[in-house]
């Protein structure tokens, strides 16, 4: 590529392709704010406490040998 493309590339690149990128953040924030929804939000957490609250089935004290039966 010849030094004659560095002006147009620079303005793309540093400028064009920041304010894509800036633009989409801004709409992925506003699209996840909206999308938030309190009563959504409560039955979350409420099978969050639940999740903490079952015992795990893997947390068993292992059987110890006893030998043949």
């Amino acid at each position: 590529m010849s030094g004659e493309a560095g002006g147009w590339m620079w303005l793309l690149i540093d400028v064009g392709l920041v304010l894509i990128l800036a633009s989409a953040l801004a709409y992925g924030a506003m699209a996840w704010r909206k999308r938030r929804n309190p009563a959504v939000d409560d039955i979350r957490d409420r099978a969050t406490e639940n999740l903490y609250r079952r015992r795990d089935p893997e947390s068993r004290k292992p059987r110890l040998n006893q030998g043949p039966k």
